[in-house]
């Protein structure tokens, strides 16, 4: 990755595609801080970034839908948030075992009909409570996608253990701080988080 000198990564006219589930999705989300964001600081950029959430999905739907979504829109970078529902969704979900080869296909994919830079985010939580028994599965994703990311050398924005962080610190000055409405999708914070994690991570 290259920087001018204010540090921002995404050059001036290049596309973002954010794909994602429904917290990618969410009208008021992440996305829509992020393109709010970026055309205030850097108007003269004339960035697009486009939403390519679609809720419910798995890394299996979103590897079925990537020509169509992201390819097609032909991305100079792409973020790509998955893990959530692959865990949440429990008998109708994606096993690890099944995940992490699918995961390394999609980035593959994108690799070989793409020249995007490509930015795998680790997914958030589920349920507030980061020692439960789906947190816990939900770490086994977490350290697939940075397996792939190491594997095929694209980047990682570490939004697991960043989004842990800020709930602690959180907690340590109000025991009701909550980032979510209900242990998934994000609140007005959570969105601000994930979305000032992601710009950081890119030299916002």
């Amino acid at each position: 990755m290259t920087q001018d000198s204010s540090g921002f990564l995404i050059p001036a006219h290049n596309c973002l595609v954010c794909m994602g589930d429904s917290i990618t999705e969410a009208p008021d989300g992440y996305v829509t801080v992020m393109r709010n964001l970026i055309s205030a600081v850097y108007p003269e950029r004339a960035i697009e970034v486009l939403n390519a959430g679609v809720s419910g999905n798995r890394v299996v739907d979103m590897l079925a839908r990537l020509d169509r979504d992201v390819i097609q829109a032909k991305p100079d970078w792409v973020t790509v948030n998955v893990g959530i529902n692959d865990v949440w969704h429990g008998a109708n979900g994606v096993s690890l075992e099944q995940y992490e080869p699918l995961l390394k296909q999609l980035v593959q994919q994108l690799q070989h009909d793409t020249n995007a830079q490509i930015v795998l985010v680790t997914p958030t939580i589920i349920g507030e409570d980061i020692s439960s028994a789906e947190n816990i599965t939900l770490n086994g994703y977490v350290e697939a996608m940075e397996r792939v990311s190491r594997q095929l050398n694209v980047h990682l924005a570490p939004m697991h253990q960043e989004f842990i962080r800020t709930l602690e610190r959180g907690h340590s000055a109000n025991p009701n701080f909550s980032l979510t409405t209900d242990g998934v999708h994000m609140n007005p914070i959570g969105n601000h988080v994930m979305a000032m994690i992601l710009l950081r991570f890119l030299g916002f």
